[in-house]
């Protein structure tokens, strides 16, 4: 090795030694789920207890069990910026009720006198997105404003569900073409009063729309020969994002960066893992966290504004949890590499003087 080389190998190598993972973890109790997280890095989910799970709220470091409309189980489903929470839980007569979730108080939602409800996202303004079961029409998606419910009609079938709405009051989710059993559904998107039919990827028979951010871009998944894929909606038409190498994908969540979330199969298709998308490439997250953490990170799916995430994870293969990942710290570089960079200067002008 000449001594130019030498100096050169000598002044990468501290700065190789400075390479963090892009996301460190935060664990949240073991037995916890994530089904969501806002601009606080708030994160909602369901937490394991005696007799079914609870919804919970968590934030930085504390968790705070939100109760049940009766009955032995509640889930909380999502969260806005003001921390409003919403889901749905079983009540005394065993019927699964919506509610709304704000400064220690559960409130049911009342849509259209129904017993069975769900609330499944909320916007920042506390508009309500979710489904509610009709006795002749079956399940149906609605928006909730001020406390009034406006059905959001179909594709023509009577099965229709909402699962994400945006500050613009737009809502998306998924919505059965006809009544055929099993029923051909597609991905929606419903503004001013009109559902529009967002189609899928090829000549597909399903799609379903998960979540849409202010700029109205759709995350979701469709059917996709044989096996689903993840897809984001923009511009007018579905893109496949692809695979971690697997048959499956799911995409959950979408932030206004256009960043998605969910999780994918691996190239044998024996597990599920955690991924993020962004400029056009789908990364497992696992080669984004240290790899000596000791957590196998399968699912994510919550993704807020400053790229925080809301994932689950298990370490030493049994001890899982909800789990936030907060990107990294970009450390400085020490004062004795930024000394070895100098002298490594000065001696390169020598010799180019020589």
């Amino acid at each position: 090795m000449t001594p130019r080389h030498f100096l050169l190998a000598l002044l990468c190598a501290p700065l190789a030694a400075l390479a963090t993972p892009r996301y460190t973890i935060t664990a949240l109790p073991f037995g916890t789920s994530a089904n969501g997280i806002n601009n606080a890095g708030q994160i909602i989910g369901d937490i394991t207890v005696d007799g079914g799970w609870r919804g919970f709220v968590w934030s930085n470091g504390s968790l705070v069990q939100i109760g049940t409309l009766g009955g032995p189980t509640s889930s909380a489903l999502a969260i806005n910026n003001s921390g409003t929470v919403v889901g749905y839980s079983a009540t005394g007569s065993a019927d699964n009720r919506g509610f709304s979730y704000a400064a220690g108080r559960m409130t049911a939602l009342q849509v259209f006198n129904s017993t069975t409800n769900y609330g499944i996202a909320i916007n920042d303004h506390g508009h309500i997105a979710g489904g509610y079961y009709s006795a002749d029409r079956g399940m149906r998606a609605y928006i909730q404003r001020g406390g009034v419910s406006v059905d959001l009609g179909s594709l023509g079938g009577n099965d229709t569900w909402a699962n994400g709405i945006n500050n613009a009051g737009h809502a998306v989710g998924i919505s059965a073409l006809d009544d055929s059993s099993p029923w051909l559904s597609h991905a929606f998107y419903y503004a001013d009063g009109v559902m529009t039919d967002l189609g899928t990827m090829g000549d597909a028979s399903l799609s379903e729309a998960t979540a849409i951010n202010d700029h109205d871009q759709i995350a979701g998944f469709g059917w996709v020969q044989g096996s689903h894929h993840a897809f984001l909606f923009q511009d007018g038409v579905m893109q496949d994002l692809g695979t971690l190498g697997g048959r499956r994908s799911f995409a959950y969540d979408i932030n206004n960066a256009g960043q998605v979330v969910g999780n994918a199969n691996d190239p044998n298709d024996d597990y599920y893992y955690a991924y993020l998308y962004e400029h056009g490439v789908m990364t497992n997250l696992n080669t984004l966290i240290d790899p000596h953490s000791g957590w196998t990170l399968y699912d994510a799916h919550g993704i807020n504004d400053s790229g925080q995430i809301a994932a689950y994870g298990c370490r030493d293969d049994e001890h899982c949890a909800a789990l936030l990942l907060d990107l990294a710290p970009v450390p400085e570089p020490a004062a004795w590499v930024l000394m070895l960079t100098g002298l490594g200067l000065i001696g390169l002008r020598r010799r180019a003087a020589a």
